[in-house]
């Protein structure tokens, strides 16, 4: 017969994992379901703690995400498309933890598994690389809440090529790519005017975890090397978002930062 301290042993356990799955019940809220620990044991006396962390409640998922990173110092490092991920997981507030890759010293499962790309996600013997996969994968694994985007491709699918081109331009073919990375703009301006404030209308969805973090690197790396910067007055609906974007817990969970954009940009050739 099992002893008591044995029972008690498995309802701790029981407990955590029920406390990470009332994270995704209750997804539909803004904030994330409180999960509790039960650390304390006095006699038959088991007392309950204070709510943990999005952190603690992570440390029970079975769910990894590769993305770039210091793994020496458990930093965040810039990627667009890691970013990406990470706030699909966070608006749909699924328990994950955080491996980092130091993308110069890649590990050779990393190229086996990606080609030394990332983000990679993994549960148990499941994998999976490349963002666009991985969003796909997380909205059908985790319907609620639905970020489901009826965005055009056509009013964000060239956004991120225009920006690469103006960064890396040569002087001569400065003013070109000037001109196209501002009519790229101008429609992610015509269409959150018309439909925002966020790209979701007033939630985000996955093009807003899509082009949240393309802007971010976009506009923090053109002001740093190339002097661009955003004219509220033109763009009223862009810098309202911005705004808007950098109070989503989402987002404050995921931010790397801005000098990490140009680091990692300077990296990439930019100057």
């Amino acid at each position: 017969r099992p002893s008591f301290e044995r029972i008690l042993h498995l309802c701790h356990y029981r407990f955590a994992y029920c406390s990470a799955a009332m994270t995704s019940l209750f997804a539909r809220t803004s904030k994330p379901a409180a999960a509790f620990s039960s650390q304390k044991v006095t006699g038959r006396q088991v007392i309950l703690q204070r709510p943990v962390s999005r952190a603690a409640v992570r440390a029970m998922a079975s769910l990894k995400v590769y993305v770039k990173g210091d793994p020496a110092t458990n930093t965040l490092l810039d990627c667009p498309f890691c970013h990406r991920v990470l706030l699909t997981l966070e608006t749909k507030h699924v328990p994950y933890d955080k491996e980092y890759i130091d993308v110069a010293n890649k590990p050779d499962w990393l190229q086996e598994r990606s080609g030394g790309k990332v983000p990679v996600v993994n549960d148990g013997d499941f994998w999976l690389a490349d963002s666009d996969k991985i969003v796909e994968w997380l909205e059908q694994s985790h319907p609620s809440p639905s970020m489901a985007s009826s965005v055009p491709a056509d009013v964000t699918g060239s956004f991120f090529g225009a920006f690469r081109g103006l960064l890396m331009a040569s002087a001569e073919e400065a003013a070109d790519k000037k001109a196209a990375f501002l009519g790229e703009l101008a429609k992610v301006e015509a269409y959150l005017a018309a439909h925002g404030p966020f790209f979701g209308g007033d939630t985000l969805d996955a093009s807003d975890a899509a082009m949240a973090p393309k802007m971010y690197h976009a506009l923090t790396a053109l002001g740093h090397f190339k002097g661009l910067v955003l004219d509220p007055s033109k763009f009223p609906a862009v810098s309202k978002y911005r705004e808007l974007m950098k109070e989503q817990p989402a987002w404050k969970a995921t931010d790397y930062g801005q000098e990490a954009v140009v680091q990692g940009w300077a990296a990439h050739g930019a100057q």
